[in-house]
């Protein structure tokens, strides 16, 4: 598990370090998913529109067979 101290910019925002970005396929201009409960923030990528299109013909295969 990594641990980074990330500093809250004026506005709320933060920045995803460029190692991270890279190692889960984060792009400019994609969607994250953020996930909140009682104690943590949790922060996913977001699956693309056509990574979300196969996995959705993939369950239709699936449930036809």
């Amino acid at each position: 598990m990594v641990k980074l101290r990330i500093k809250v910019g004026p506005k709320g925002q933060i920045l995803i370090p460029r190692i991270l970005r890279k190692k889960y396929g984060i792009k400019e201009n994609d969607y994250i998913i953020i996930e909140a409960n009682d104690e943590n923030i949790v922060i996913k990528r977001a699956p693309s529109i056509n990574e979300s299109l196969s996995w959705l013909r993939e369950r239709k295969k699936e449930s036809q067979s």
